[in-house]
C-alpha cells in the first residue's frame, strides 16, 4: 500500500471519528433542548392551573399545554391549545362530577406575565346520575331520607328525561322527570309521570325541584344540556376570558 493510500485511509478514519463526535454532540444538544422545553412546559402548566384555581375552584385543575416546541409559543406569547379538566365541584347538594374543556387562542399580556386572555373555551360538564339522585333526595324535604334509604337509582329515559324505580318497603312504583336548564346556572327537574302505588305526599314533594349548578372555572357558562347514559351533560363555553392578573 502506498503512502498516499495510507494517508487517505487515516484521513477518512479521522473524518469518520470527527463526524461521529459531531453527531453525538448534536444529539446531546437536542436532548437538552427537548428536556428544557418539557421542563418549561411543566412549570407553565402548574402556574396556569394555580391561576385557574384562584378564580374560585376548591382544587387545582389538570392543565395540559399542547404543541411542540413549547418555548416558541412562549416567545410569541401565544398558546394555540390548552386542555383543562377538573372534578367534583360542589355547591349545596349538587356535585358536577367532571369538567373537560379545551381553550384556544391563549394570549399572554407580556413575556413574564402570568395573566392573559383566552379567546375561546369549549367543553362539557357531567353531573352523574348518582349525584343527581343525591340532589333530589336532599331537596324534597323529610321524605328524602326515605328515598335515600331505599336507594334512588336514576337512568336515562331520553335526551331530556331521567327515570327511577322506587321500592319503598310495602309500596313500589316508578317516576320520570324532565331535566331542563332554566338559566345559565340553574336546572329544573320536573316530574312528568309516575306509576305504581306511591304516597301522594312523596309525589308532591318531588314534583318540581330547582337546583343551583356549582360555579364553573374561567367564567364558563352552560349553554345547553342533554341526558345521556353517563348522566346529565352540559355544553360549556366562554369567550375572551381573562385569567391571572
Amino acid at each position: 500500500m502506498t503512502r498516499t493510500a495510507t494517508r487517505n485511509m487515516r484521513d477518512r478514519s479521522r473524518g469518520g471519528r470527527r463526524a461521529r463526535r459531531y453527531i453525538i454532540i448534536l444529539v446531546i444538544v437536542v436532548a437538552v433542548l427537548v428536556a428544557l422545553d418539557f421542563g418549561a412546559r411543566a412549570v407553565a402548566q402548574g402556574v396556569m392551573a394555580t391561576k385557574i384555581q384562584q378564580q374560585g375552584l376548591s382544587q387545582k385543575p389538570q392543565v395540559s399545554i399542547a404543541g411542540f416546541p413549547f418555548l416558541t409559543q412562549v416567545a410569541s406569547k401565544d398558546f394555540k391549545k390548552v386542555t383543562i379538566s377538573t372534578h367534583d365541584l360542589t355547591e349545596g347538594p349538587v356535585t358536577i362530577t367532571s369538567i373537560n374543556a379545551t381553550a384556544t387562542g391563549i394570549r399572554l399580556n407580556s413575556y413574564s406575565s402570568e395573566s392573559g386572555t383566552i379567546t375561546s373555551v369549549t367543553g362539557r360538564a357531567v353531573i352523574s346520575f348518582a349525584s343527581l339522585a343525591n340532589t333530589l333526595t336532599q331537596k324534597i324535604g323529610p321524605l328524602g331520607s326515605l328515598l335515600n334509604g331505599a336507594g334512588l337509582h336514576l337512568t336515562d329515559a331520553g335526551p331530556d328525561k331521567v327515570k327511577a324505580s322506587l321500592n319503598l318497603l310495602v309500596v313500589t312504583g316508578s317516576a320520570t322527570w324532565r331535566v331542563s336548564r332554566i338559566s345559565g346556572d340553574r336546572l329544573q327537574i320536573r316530574l312528568i309521570s309516575a306509576s305504581g302505588v306511591l304516597p301522594a305526599s312523596l309525589l308532591h314533594s318531588m314534583q318540581n325541584v330547582t337546583v343551583q349548578i356549582p360555579k364553573l372555572p374561567l367564567g364558563l357558562t352552560i349553554s345547553s344540556i342533554q341526558v345521556t347514559p353517563a348522566g346529565v351533560v352540559g355544553v360549556v363555553s366562554g369567550h375572551n376570558v381573562p385569567f391571572g392578573g
